[in-house]
């Protein structure tokens, strides 16, 4: 008779697996990698896996599950980072490079297989959902403040998929190093924040879009026609 597992065992084997599998399906892609490697990986028989994984795809959500969560959670830490919302915008912008330059085959994984596999996979649904809550999340306070005019969706949405498309050109190697990466990112930010910003400036002279982005990114700006 098997041993009756904890649901803190259970747990633990769970995230044995979805260890190994983030780094086999890296190596050799989803469809190189089998069950039995899997659990080869983690020295069990074939079948041990089958106990709390349906098949391959079970496992892949989960994989792509546990990803968004961790990225979730960087996020989330740098949005509560500053009471400040331009402070906390910009955390927030510099904790999204740091998650995917750290962990690229997880960033991959959450990005590079179709969102069709996310269909009837809860655990995967809801981190998914939290993952677009929390990349709009932070955009509200700047619209509060009159910092960004706009609809909170549309904006978040956009600053997402623009940091998202920097990220994938310097994973894919077409942006050289990680200097260069933040460099554009703070470029890309500010040219996009001086497009949705309400154009006021303070007695200083100093436009919302300087007061958001940081001090490289506003001598960048003020090049920007």
């Amino acid at each position: 008779m098997r041993p009756v597992l904890t649901d803190e065992e259970v747990a633990q084997f769970r995230a044995d697996v979805c260890r190994v599998a983030e780094v086999l399906f890296a190596r050799h892609g989803v469809e190189g990698v089998t069950m039995r490697q899997i659990a080869a990986e983690l020295a069990w028989s074939p079948t041990t896996a089958y106990r709390y994984f349906k098949n391959k795809e079970e496992i892949l959500a989960a994989v792509r599950a546990a990803a968004f969560n961790r990225f979730c959670e960087v996020i989330e830490e740098a949005m509560r980072s500053s009471p400040d919302p331009r402070k906390s915008a910009r955390n927030v912008g510099q904790a999204y490079l740091g998650f995917a330059l750290e962990n690229p085959d997880a960033y991959r994984m959450m990005f590079d297989v179709s969102q069709a596999a996310v269909t009837g996979n809860a655990e995967l649904t809801e981190a998914l959902a939290r993952a677009r809550r929390g990349m709009v999340a932070y955009v509200a306070p700047l619209i509060d403040k009159g910092i960004l005019r706009g609809e909170t969706q549309a904006l978040g949405q956009m600053l997402w998929a623009s940091a998202h498309g920097l990220v994938m050109l310097r994973l894919s190697g077409i942006v050289a190093d990680d200097t260069e990466l933040r460099q554009l990112h703070e470029r890309t930010m500010s040219a996009l924040v001086r497009g949705a910003h309400q154009g006021t400036a303070s007695s200083r002279g100093t436009s919302a879009l300087e007061r958001i982005s940081p001090a490289p990114a506003r001598k960048a700006a003020r090049k920007i026609p």
